[in-house]
């Protein structure tokens, strides 16, 4: 049986923990050792305990703290450096003409514990703030060769895909042109995809986007209208009020747009859609159900999640944009499957009383 390879994440876990057990055993030794102890021990005691004992469990909280790798070592390179200031802060301290008491060892001891915690607190709000700004620049470029590169490739390859289309129908196969036909409906799915790239950066920039309150019908009705002329043999089906306001902007309508169509395009039946709108309180619920087959069990689990993986993950990315545009507004998204089909509810929140106010004064002659 072979033991585990030492990498930086378990050296620097294990350096963490250490540092911890060995503060703590020495501030419980010290407390033992000590006959009578004032409040002031007491309290400089559990001052230095709290963040030893902090230290003593890094192995737990420190791998799901957003760090792995180098960059727990990195954090851990900083407890040891705030550990090394501190005890030469303390020594420093000691070596000065000051009355020296028996509070000395757990003050020392305790300003090592304080180091240490200070010094990976300060490490892993580092190592947060360096993920995201690569995190950032990561989506900036995989935005650009979605939006920009891969888009005019695909252009230029639907281009020429134009030209065979013409050759084959006048001389070509049927076999081949049924292959050309495919090839075309792939591509422009691919370009339709990269569409959804360029909205998905829209979704993540949510403080850049002016939310106001907005009648939702309206666009639901667009919605449907839309969907019933592209797929004349779906039906819609309403119940919705004369109006309900949420607070929104302009990408509330993609959000109708991926859920009805994704419930059209995947239905292996004549689709029929419903659509109801629920008010409680400040919270509007939308609930668009259909008869489509169940969405499979790993699906619902990834969306609830949040989370995939390479043998776990959804088809597309309609779903996620929708659940990010509506979790950019405050709200949730719900999906529910029965032997009827799949129901999926879009949690809004309504106007606030400011915002109510705010639209009367606009609407004041």
């Amino acid at each position: 049986m072979t033991s585990p390879a030492l990498t930086k994440q378990s050296l620097g876990t294990g350096y963490v923990v250490a540092t911890g057990v060995v503060i703590t055993g020495a501030l419980l030794a010290h407390g033992i050792s000590t006959v009578h102890l004032s409040l002031v021990d007491m309290v400089i005691l559990g001052v230095g305990l709290t963040p030893a004992l902090a230290l003593v469990t890094a192995n737990y909280w420190l791998p799901v703290s957003g760090l792995s790798g180098d960059q727990i070592w990195t954090a851990a390179e900083w407890c040891g450096l705030g550990i090394a200031l501190f005890t030469l802060i303390k020594i420093v301290v000691l070596l000065a003409p000051i009355p020296q008491s028996s509070m000395i060892p757990s003050i020392l001891a305790s300003g090592v514990a304080v180091g240490g915690f200070g010094g990976i607190l300060f490490g892993w709000l580092l190592e947060l703030r360096r993920s995201r700004r690569r995190l950032a620049q990561s989506n900036e470029v995989l935005f650009r060769v979605f939006r920009h590169d891969l888009r005019n490739n695909l252009n230029v390859a639907l281009g020429h895909l134009g030209e065979l289309q013409r050759e084959t129908a006048e001389r070509g196969s049927p076999k081949s042109r049924a292959h050309v036909e495919q090839l075309s409906e792939t591509i422009d799915g691919i370009i339709g995809t990269t569409e959804k790239a360029r909205q998905i950066e829209f979704a993540f920039d949510a403080d850049r986007r002016a939310r106001e309150p907005i009648d939702l019908v309206p666009c639901v009705r667009e919605q449907a209208k839309k969907i019933t002329e592209t797929h004349p043999e779906a039906t819609v089906e309403l119940d919705l009020p004369e109006q309900s306001q949420v607070y929104a902007d302009w990408m509330l309508d993609i959000v109708f747009r991926n859920v009805i169509e994704n419930a059209v395009v995947h239905c292996e039946e004549t689709p029929t859609l419903y659509i109801s709108v629920e008010e409680r309180g400040r919270t509007v619920f939308v609930h668009i159900g259909d008869n489509c087959p169940s969405i499979p069990q790993h699906e619902r689990d990834v969306l609830n999640s949040g989370v995939e993986t390479q043998l776990c993950h959804s088809k597309g990315v309609g779903l996620w944009l929708t659940t990010w545009i509506v979790e950019s507004y405050g709200g949730a998204v719900h999906l529910t499957t029965t032997g009827d089909g799949n129901t999926v509810t879009l949690e809004l929140c309504g106007p606030t009383v400011l915002d109510e106010i705010r639209q009367t004064l606009r609407e004041w002659p």
